[in-house]
């Protein structure tokens, strides 16, 4: 009987142990929603050309295992179900992006708001070592009520700053802070220098005896993709050093995914928006691409001779395209005044939902474009395309901690 590619699992979970000891226990929580693929392990050949009598093959030896490439491509997940009750947990979305950009916070949860104005939130009682990380505040005056992201730059006493302005209203009035209600908080992601922990990828197949385990993995590209009218998605490289073929364990029983609700589609009435620090701009798609170098480092202590990957470098790009303007033109999207590679992007912060337990936001606080914009053609209009880098940062106050995302050139968040 064949062996259907249409049904199994995959799982991802941090190694406890570090390099060179694979996890062997997953639970729903490391389950990953992604679309069809069929791994395929490898291991290196060797073959001396020796000289011999006839044209026969020498004698061939089997080489070290991995290093292994998995592609993964699934939809967006959030964290939460339900609106969270604390701070946020890690979810497979978050574990993945933070092998590949380096950091992470999870912190702000509060229920202590007690108003703002349209870049400031107040709080009762100021947390520490907030700055640089993003959070998510009720509005006022709606009802239901309605939620906006806001990266802390500042805070004083119990006041924090924005990076950009909460999200306007339909008629494009500025939001504040409603006086009463819950600060969510979330998992800041940030692009540093940090190395990666290693994590172990689970693959049961549709049959008992298809089970496999790639470990000492570590992400070497992401990508996030929001199309306007779409739903998010989120595409990885995983690189393996070693696997392990287990032979038995597969067929998984049905079991639906705990806490792991995908993204809503990207648009207005689910909280996507695009904003610079002069307005909110139009955007017909986001792309986000981040790609994390690494050096194999050979090592005879290594079970196959590699002992880990070694970050060497980490880049951020994000390819806007924005329907152009006739008038009253941005950055982004002005046919008339092209921006030149090196020239300043802006600062910007894209958001993609705003239900608390699956929101998400990315915060470029200092863009810089990397190529002369082009134009383009656009469902039949005129586009114009920004590619931006992520040029260096250090706007961010100090409030007592300095943490790992504070000052950051990039930063993903979900909430």
């Amino acid at each position: 009987m064949g062996i259907p590619t249409t049904t199994g699992r995959f799982a991802v979970k941090e190694q406890a142990s570090g390099w060179g000891t694979a996890e062997t226990s997953f639970a729903n929580a490391n389950f990953v929603e992604a679309q069809i693929v069929v791994p395929t392990p490898t291991q290196s050949t060797v073959q001396a050309e020796v000289m011999r009598a006839s044209y026969f093959a020498p004698t061939r030896l089997a080489g070290g295992k991995g290093p292994t490439e998995v592609s993964l491509t699934m939809p967006l997940h959030g964290f939460s179900t339900d609106a969270p009750t604390t701070y946020p947990a890690e979810h497979p979305d978050s574990l993945l992006l933070r092998s590949a950009l380096g950091g992470s916070v999870l912190f702000g949860y509060a229920t202590d708001v007690t108003g703002g104005d349209a870049t400031h939130l107040t709080v009762t009682s100021g947390e520490a070592a907030i700055c640089g990380l993003a959070v998510m505040a009720p509005m006022g005056s709606t009802s239901p009520t309605e939620y906006s992201i806001g990266w802390v730059k500042d805070k004083a006493s119990n006041s924090y700053t924005m990076q950009r302005k909460w999200a306007l209203t339909a008629a494009g009035v500025d939001q504040t802070p409603d006086s009463s209600g819950t600060v969510y908080g979330s998992n800041s992601i940030a692009l540093t220098a940090t190395q990666p922990t290693p994590f172990t990828l689970e693959w049961l197949g549709s049959t008992a005896n298809v089970s496999f385990r790639f470990f000492d993995c570590v992400v070497t590209s992401a990508t996030i993709t929001l199309n306007a009218r779409e739903q998010p998605t989120l595409a990885v490289t995983v690189r393996a050093a070693n696997w392990t073929n287990v032979g038995s364990g597969g067929a998984p029983s049905a079991a639906a995914l705990t806490n792991r609700p995908q993204m809503p589609v990207v648009m207005s009435d689910n909280g996507a928006r695009v904003v610079d620090a002069a307005a909110e701009q139009k955007a017909g798609s986001v792309s986000i691409a981040i790609t994390s170098n690494v050096a194999d480092e050979l090592n005879y202590d290594a079970p196959q001779g590699i002992a880990r990957f070694v970050v060497t470098k980490r880049l951020v790009e994000t390819t806007i395209v924005a329907p152009a303007a006739a008038s009253s033109a941005s950055n982004l999207d002005n046919p008339a005044s092209l921006l030149a590679p090196g020239a300043a992007g802006g600062a910007l912060q894209i958001d993609a939902g705003t239900t608390p337990g699956r929101a998400f936001s990315a915060l470029i606080p200092s863009g810089q474009i990397k190529e002369l914009q082009a134009l383009g053609d656009s469902n039949s209009l005129v586009s114009v395309t920004s590619v931006l880098e992520c040029a260096i940062y250090s706007g961010d106050t100090t409030d007592g901690s300095t943490g790992v995302v504070m000052n950051t050139p990039f930063r993903l968040a979900f909430l």
